[in-house]
């Protein structure tokens, strides 16, 4: 590759236009609205205007965007008033990812974001448009080359578009959907809707608290089924020597490479609405992704709970064996596990009473419901720990939800051993480790003795810090 300064495909020209128009839309609007009181003609005059400052505003971008790579480092100018310029030293690339919004596909280009161990959300240099084989080269350049034909992927699975399909009528974001949605109709009884206030009040039976309860919750289902189309469209994983790499999105297609050995654990999750079907959610710990972490957080979106072994196998043969759980709470620990749901669940029917006097029969159903989901995490709890295995693998319900973690015992953050006042009596405790940037999994209840076990082979095989 040539060390003389190179600017990016055409297409950039565009993207860094729609940009700028993104950038005086509000203006833009008002003169629209402005001009078109007096004149259709002042309308579309204004909206040209537009139209032009934004296509030379996306110009004078792409003609002030170079990049050049001189063997030792890449240079990255841009600017037009105030030129920056960045270099990066090639040993400190850690990874080359790839990004192709709507704009790039138009253009038949791809984007490149090039990362550093130290950067952060953003990456270290954006180059928004690229031809294939100008980017083919630059990886090269750059250490990180794209599958080179001598090397393919050990490994590759997709997920297939019925699956694609599950996974979506499935998602587990419902739990954060229905309080946006529920504010929506906190609003409605404020009055700060205007006609919806006297619709509102004028609940006053059960039949239409099912009702609303059941409207609140397609539309959280609608805007979660929508989010997990968008997200997982073409979700790929690729083992190739020591890095997966991961490729997924509707409207921008992004690879994320990561590799293998920053990988501290593997969760396991079976949300409610999985676990009748035996279905899983595969996410990786990672740290030092240079902010990259969310974009690598998912290693498979949905496939059967018997995969999950063979899949690791694979992929992640650091992780692999069994994901059995073989030391659990005791037995005289399940009533200590229904406590708490059961109090919240009187506490809330007593609230949901006072409000709503003709809710009172969904009271019986939220304690049976508490019973269950304390049945539930008592079954989900326990912890693997083999002396011939560099893995600690640790179950437990969390936001509804059965979590299997697995993680490198070396690579724990932390590690802890608590005991309440109850516990302490009882002869119990709650075992938990951290890993990666805090995420935390405990099993509670468990024996005293056994909790001092897991303390005490990991502390003497320098698992945590």
């Amino acid at each position: 590759m040539t060390t003389e300064p190179q600017r990016l495909h055409v297409a950039a020209a565009v993207h860094h236009a729609v940009r700028g128009l993104s950038d005086i839309a509000l203006p833009l609007i008002i003169g629209l609205v402005a001009g078109g009181r007096s004149s259709s003609v002042h309308a579309i005059g204004f909206g040209l205007l537009g139209v032009i400052a934004a296509a030379a505003i996306g110009i004078t971008r792409w003609r002030a965007t170079t990049y050049r790579v001189d063997g030792r480092a890449l240079h990255f100018r841009s600017g037009v008033f105030s030129p920056d310029e960045t270099v990066i030293p090639l040993d400190r690339i850690q990874a080359v990812d790839t990004v192709a919004g709507p704009i790039q596909r138009l253009f038949g280009v791809i984007g490149l974001h090039v990362q550093t161990p130290g950067g952060g959300e953003e990456a270290d240099v954006t180059l928004t448009a690229l031809s294939a084989r100008a980017a083919r080269e630059l990886r090269a350049a750059l250490g990180h080359a794209d599958d080179p034909a001598h090397h393919v992927p050990a490994s590759r699975r997709r997920l297939s578009p019925p699956a694609l399909l599950v996974t979506a009528l499935t998602a587990p974001q419902l739990g954060v959907l229905l309080p946006v949605v529920g504010g929506v109709f906190g609003l409605a009884q404020n009055g700060l809707l205007g006609a919806g206030e006297t619709e509102v009040k004028n609940i006053n039976s059960m039949h239409e608290v099912v009702l609303i309860a059941v409207a609140l919750l397609a539309a959280a289902w609608v805007l979660s089924f929508l989010g997990a189309v968008v997200a997982f469209s073409g979700f790929e994983v690729q083992r190739a020597g020591g890095r997966l790499r991961l490729r997924r999105g509707l409207l921008q297609r992004r690879a994320v490479s990561v590799p293998a050995g920053r990988i501290d654990a593997v969760q396991i999750v079976e949300s409610p609405l999985r676990r009748p079907l035996r279905l899983v959610t595969l996410r990786l710990e990672i740290t030092s992704l240079g902010g990259r972490e969310a974009a690598a957080r998912t290693l498979f979106p949905l496939m059967h709970r018997a995969e999950v072994e063979p899949f690791l196998e694979t992929f992640l043969p650091e992780f692999a064996g069994s994901i059995v759980v073989d030391e659990r709470p005791p037995r005289r620990a399940r009533r200590r596990y229904l406590t708490k749901p059961v109090l919240a669940a009187l506490a809330l029917s007593a609230v949901l009473i006072a409000l709503v006097p003709a809710a009172w029969p969904a009271a019986p159903v939220l304690v049976v419901l508490a019973v269950l989901s304390g049945l539930d995490a008592f079954a989900a709890g326990g912890v693997r720990l083999r002396e011939d295995d560099a893995r600690v693998v640790i179950r437990a319900r969390r936001r509804g939800s059965r979590v299997t973690l697995v993680a490198r015992r070396r690579r724990l953050q932390e590690l802890d051993v608590s005991r309440n006042p109850l516990q302490r009596r009882a002869g119990l405790a709650t075992v938990s480790i951290a890993v990666a940037r805090g995420t935390r999994l405990g099993v509670r209840h468990v024996e005293r003795t056994l909790a001092a076990s897991v303390v005490a082979r990991l502390t003497a095989s320098r698992s945590y810090t």
